[in-house]
């Protein structure tokens, strides 16, 4: 990351400022694969962020990004604005965010696994005014989305957490608005409510919850736990649905020395998935991954068996070689085949990529 110091008389809007900060960061991937890229793939993104310290404690800050290059998906760009521009004034205790940002509800719940009905909206570029702050143990904040074209404002939602000794509370809701055209696909319009609470005790972790979606009057209740034994850490989960079958699952993840392995199995409404992986640290820069992850559905991108190799080339910079093959996943190639141990999103098909972040 480079930083440059300039006066805050060259930066207009901070005013009352003694001094701004500009820093640049980036990323470049270079690589090639035989499937979903079909040959060799170029993507430099660059993000900028200047700042301001205000009077009374107040730190403004605006960020933006610029991909230079992208010919990623067989289609050339070389220059492309990136839809990420963030403006927000924040202090110690509370912040004001316009742009970039995740809605308040999603934000703020934490609810248990694969719940079906508390799908709330996500950002995924569209533009988010959300305004919070911390009051004692809680978190809170509301936000409501903007429409870029028009400046209207739509789908106002809520979203707090609270923590009182070793029993965290979580509360989310979303208005029901369909919002305008541009909305992406992981807006959901239906109006949405949930609660939820955790806790520890014995060296276990329990977490109960309750989500809502009064536009079709179906709703969740799930209970996960979690406990400790030795190096393997056990979890399961259930959730009653109002609306098909239930869901539940069991996992087993083992982590020691350089070794992490995870096994899963869960049923989702009907439909089984399963998956095993694991990664180690060879100790001298390399990670090895590998799994396999299957189950009755077509539609799941992620279901693949996979291997890879990434070579940690230092200063931001590695090297990684892979190959992914769907398993019962019968739709297009794709770049986001998520592994069983994480950290991962491949390719389908062989890849050879060299990544860099400065």
């Amino acid at each position: 990351m480079k930083n440059i110091l300039l006066s805050s008389v060259a930066i207009v809007g901070f005013a009352g400022a003694a001094a701004a900060d500009i820093s640049f960061s980036g990323a470049a991937k270079l690589g090639y694969n035989d499937d979903f890229q079909d040959g060799v793939y170029v993507d430099v993104d660059v993000d900028m962020k200047a700042s301001a310290e205000l009077n009374n404690g107040w730190t403004a800050s605006v960020t933006y990004g610029v991909e230079l290059d992208d010919n990623g998906g067989n289609v050339d760009q070389d220059v492309n604005f990136d839809d990420n521009l963030t403006i927000s004034l924040a202090n110690a205790n509370s912040y004001f965010t316009y742009g970039d940002t995740e809605w308040a509800a999603v934000s703020h719940w934490s609810g248990v696994s694969e719940m079906a009905q508390d799908g709330f909206s996500e950002n995924d570029g569209e533009a988010t005014l959300i305004i919070g702050g911390t009051f004692g143990g809680v978190e809170a904040a509301v936000s409501t989305g903007v429409d870029e074209a028009t400046g209207d404002t739509y789908q106002v939602g809520f979203g707090a957490k609270a923590t009182f000794g070793n029993v965290v509370l979580t509360a989310a809701y979303q208005e029901e608005d369909a919002g305008p055209a541009s909305v992406s696909g992981d807006y959901n319009s239906d109006e949405i409510f949930a609660l939820s609470a955790a806790t520890t005790f014995s060296g276990a972790s329990v977490k109960v919850a309750y989500a809502k979606n009064q536009t079709v009057d179906e709703n969740s209740l799930g209970l996960e736990v979690g406990y400790p034994v030795g190096p393997v850490a056990l979890g399961a989960f259930y959730v009653a649905e109002s609306a098909g079958d239930d869901t539940y699952g069991v996992s087993a993840v083992y982590s020691e020395g350089a070794l992490t392995a995870k096994a899963y199995y869960k049923n989702l409404m009907g439909s089984d998935e399963y998956g095993l992986g694991a990664t180690y640290d060879m100790g001298n820069g390399l990670k090895v991954t590998g799994g396999y992850i299957d189950g009755d559905s077509v539609a799941d991108n992620d279901f693949a068996a996979y291997v890879a190799a990434e070579y940690d080339l230092g200063g931001g910079a590695s090297f990684i070689a892979s190959y992914a093959d769907h398993t019962s996943y019968t739709g297009a190639a794709t770049d986001d085949i998520d592994t069983v141990t994480g950290g991962y999103e491949l390719n389908t098909g062989a890849t050879l990529q060299l990544s860099l972040k400065f």
